[in-house]
């Protein structure tokens, strides 16, 4: 038994050897050859294997990943000579509860380690992230950054956005939390006034092992460029040896080719980036919409092909889900389906002009805005929310306002005014004490105090508490623009607790932070999935004031959040779903329902993208997750098939007979009744998440009332030689046994057996002269079309599988199935839907009556900005000295 210090020297030394680039197998020899004994150097490699197995660990974030990443699973967790990541979890620790400061440990963790080691002889790790919007996607990046120069990556670029506001933003929080104390440990490439700027050779701080390199980069064609060039002077043998983490935040937006002048040049010159060697890319974003349609074929792009790890967020999160609420979700056991808080209130059609300027271009130069009745009571309860939240105790704290109604500039500065004026006259007659505003913010207060429940660390506030507030806190608005053109940006300081109405459009609806945001009014329509939703500022945490949140939106907007809260839902199971199973990214065709007013993101993005359907219509449903260990469920799905069996032979016009030239056993025109009760009694595994019973009853019932799947074949899947022994199976007397065998990357509770059904098992019960039509090799297509064509229904399979079964020598990657007793697995084959409610149908978009705001316009009018500023930088000559910022 090892000691802990002996331990813990010898992980530190398998570490570093793995982190190098060797293998784990390598560096237990190394022990061995040091002296160590072969024992106590087994029992270290087990630990470390252990340690970074927690990749796979049940807690964990879901993932879907790519097998090679998990057999070469490199990285361990954090040691103890390690300097940064300690750094940051003291800085986290007071800022985040404790069970959320070990989820976020765990999905870094698992992050790292399905990346390559920083001694590997190259680095082409791609990667993504789902985070949720306003749910710490920074403080996962962050962490994976800091254990990641922990472990030798030297260099970490963060390409945050396209706005100077949220690069900014990003650098700040990079500062004060990754680099804290550590400042002579790093050296800053940008800082929080400016981006990246011409260097002198970069090879001096590259090649250097004695600091870390930070850069916080806008996806700005113009600062890209710059950096690639800065990284391509250190020359080909320095960047063989630096390992360079590159993290897109925002990864949806810019990033992606889409065939248009600007974000192709921004993807080109990531593409440029990761030439370099030694280069992770990791991705992240709340909207992936984007990025899961990235053509993966392109073997220099940026589809996820490694990993992609869907975080899940803290207690007390604010997503779509809770403030909308979600349907239930289509062929999946979800009984999830929470009742959204009370939060949203409507704003009549007819109060849109008032607040979002007419269509047509150059129409904003006429446009009057004014306040209409929706927008006063917003702005009203915003007051009486800041106002309870100082009650509370809580006036150290930032209190914000969201205001988006256009994404043009010129209208958010109209509008401002208007909004100041109203301010202005409120502010004078609450120092007058007027009666009549007084009694409105009253009648505001009691139609909406109490119709959220308060948590546990949220005080009941008196109205009386309240009204003694309103005046101070009317005198500390302000009304803040914030724009590529504003000159007074949205700023929060740590020491100066702000309170702000903040309008704008674009520059507030990508990564930004609204602080303490209580109360948002937002009309503008976008005609994209991920547009809409990184609009919603609103989501995120609302600690000690919960209940105050409120939300003014139309009805159609507020039934769109609810429609994304479901595609998004389904996103985040069907990643689980192959997690469970076991695929990698490249075998991942994540389905995204479409909306009949929305497209799934800008049709560019989606030029690789190919049409399915969300339904057991013309699937192939089989078992391949089983509890190999647990007899009694294993006997009991054995006994299923047995009755199923059993009443299906008894029953009046089933015929029962064996294939032509397989000797299999089948039953043919079986009554639906016999299948339903066989889906009752068969225990499917948890986390097999499509084939459930209900979910299989519920989608059989809907076909069923449309006249389909009314009549069954059912097949026992023998051989037709003994190969693995025999067993009896009800009616179908003794059946030779198959063999399946077990993955060896399965849970040591599950055998993870990747398939079950062959590729011509779908005409199992049809006989050699009926597929030999079809060619020599069949797909299960042409099987699909055959069945079709001669009225063969669908097909219920089952497979008697031979508890010993042992993969053959060449099959590396299995193992023994190891079960305590035969398995009996299932596969159901199904016909294509004859009911329409049995899948979900697609309708083209019809944005007609929607305002479609192409935001590329606004976006290079920053760019061009951005490109003035780094002019001036030359003629200062900022450039002309070798330092850095």
């Amino acid at each position: 038994m090892l000691s802990d210090e002996e331990r813990d020297r010898y992980l530190r030394i398998i570490g570093r050897y793995v982190a190098g680039g060797g293998s784990v197998a390598a560096a237990h020899r190394d022990l061995v050859d040091m002296g160590v004994p072969v024992a106590v150097a087994q029992e270290a490699r087990l630990e470390f294997e252990r340690q970074a197995g927690l990749v796979r660990d049940l807690k964990d974030p879901g993932a879907l990943v790519d097998k090679e990443r998990l057999e070469g699973a490199w990285y361990a967790g954090p040691g103890k000579d390690d300097i940064f990541w300690p750094a940051l979890r003291g800085q986290l620790e007071p800022k985040l509860p404790k069970e959320a400061l070990r989820e976020v440990s765990r999905s870094s963790n698992k992050i790292v380690g399905l990346g390559r080691p920083p001694g590997a002889t190259t680095i082409r790790t791609r990667g993504l992230v789902l985070g949720h919007v306003q749910s710490g996607k920074t403080t996962s990046f962050m962490s994976v950054a800091a254990k990641s120069v922990d472990v030798g990556y030297r260099l970490v670029v963060v390409l945050s956005g396209v706005t100077e506001n949220l690069r900014s933003q990003t650098q700040d929080r990079l500062e004060q939390q990754l680099i804290g104390d550590l400042d002579q440990q790093w050296v800053r490439l940008t800082d929080t006034d400016n981006d990246f700027q011409k260097s002198l050779n970069a090879m001096p701080f590259l090649a250097s092992h004695n600091h870390r390199l930070l850069a916080v980069v806008k996806k700005n064609p113009h600062r890209l460029r710059r950096l690639a060039e800065w990284l391509e002077s250190a020359g080909e043998a320095t960047l063989y040896s630096c390992p360079i983490l590159i993290i897109d935040d925002e990864a949806d937006q810019a990033s992606i080719d889409v065939g248009r002048r600007r974000q192709s040049v921004i993807n080109s010159l990531i593409g440029r980036l990761l030439k370099c060697p030694k280069s992770a890319y990791v991705a992240y974003t709340a909207t992936p919409f984007a990025n899961l349609l990235i053509d993966p074929g392109v073997e220099e792009g940026l589809y996820p092909r490694d990993f992609i790890v869907s975080l899940r967020p803290g207690d007390g999160y604010y997503g779509p889900e809770r403030l909308f609420g979600r349907d239930l979700l289509d062929h999946v056991d979800d009984d999830e389906a929470a009742a959204p808080d009370d939060v949203v209130r409507d704003v009549p059609s007819n109060d849109v002009p008032a607040a979002q300027p007419p269509k047509g271009k150059g129409a904003v130069a006429t446009w009057s805005p004014s306040i209409p009745e929706s927008l006063e009571t917003a702005i009203q309860w915003f007051i009486l929310a800041t106002a309870a939240r100082w009650v509370r105790s809580q006036g150290d704290q930032h209190s914000s306002m969201l205001i988006h109604t256009s994404m043009l500039a010129e209208a958010h500065f109209r509008l401002q005014d208007v909004i100041q004026d109203y301010v202005d006259d409120l502010k004078t007659k609450l120092q007058n004490n007027d009666a009549a505003v007084l009694s409105s913010l009253e009648k505001v207060w009691i139609s909406e105090y109490g119709r959220v429940a308060r948590q546990d660390d949220e005080t009941d506030v008196p109205w009386a508490a309240v009204s003694a507030e309103l005046s101070a806190v009317v005198d500390s608005v302000k009304v803040i623009v914030d724009n590529y053109r504003s000159t007074e940006r949205l700023a929060y300081e740590d020491d100066e607790p702000l309170t702000c109405i903040a309008i704008g459009g674009n520059t507030l609806s990508r990564g930004l932070t609204l602080e303490g945001l209580v109360t948002s009014y937002f009309v503008r329509a976008a005609s994209a999935y991920d547009t809409l939703l990184q609009m919603g500022r609103w989501f995120g945490y609302r600690r000690g004031y919960s209940d105050l949140v409120r939300i003014w939106m139309t009805d159609d907007l507020r039934q769109w959040f609810r429609d994304l809260a479901t595609v998004e839902a389904e996103i985040r199971r069907e990643i689980e779903r192959f997690e469970n199973e076991g695929l990698r990214p490249t075998e991942l065709a994540v389905k995204i329902r479409t909306h009949p007013a929305m497209a799934i993101t800008a049709a560019a993005k989606m030029r690789s993208a190919t049409q399915a359907s969300l339904s057991y219509s013309g699937t192939r449903e089989q078992t391949i997750l089983f509890s190999h260990l647990d007899s009694e469920w294993l006997s009991a799905n054995w006994r299923a098939g047995e009755r199923l069996l059993e009443r299906s032979s008894a029953l009046p016009g089933v015929e029962e007979s064996k294939v032509e030239g397989s000797g299999r056993y089948v039953l043919r025109s079986v009554p639906v009744k016999a299948i339903l009760q066989f889906l009752d009694e068969y225990r499917f595994h948890p986390a097999a998440i499509r084939l459930k019973g209900g979910l299989l009853r519920r989608y059989i019932d809907q076909e069923v009332a449309a006249g389909g799947l009314t009549h069954w074949n059912v097949v026992v899947m023998s051989t037709e030689t003994d190969t693995q022994g025999q067993y009896s199976l009800g009616p179908a007397g003794m059946v030779n046994l198959i063999r399946r065998t077990r993955m060896k990357q399965s849970k040591p509770d599950v055998a993870n057996i990747k398939a079950l059904a062959g590729s011509t098992d779908r005409g199992a019960d049809l006989g050699p002269q009926s597929l030999a039509q079809l060619g020599p090799q069949p797909s299960d297509a042409d099987i699909l079309a055959l069945r079709e064509r001669i009225s063969a229904g669908p097909l219920l399979a089952l497979y008697p599988i031979a508890k010993t079964s042992s993969p053959g020598t060449t099959a590396t990657l299995r193992e023994p199935l190891g079960a305590v007793d035969h398995v009996l697995g299932v596969t159901i084959f199904f016909p294509p839907a004859v009911g329409k409610g049995s899948t979900i149908t697609y309708m083209s978009a019809d944005l007609s009556t929607y305002e479609i705001e192409e935001a590329d316009q606004d976006i290079e009018a920053m760019d061009e900005a951005d490109e003035a500023a780094a002019a001036a930088e030359v003629t200062a000559g900022i450039e002309s000295g070798d330092a850095l910022p």
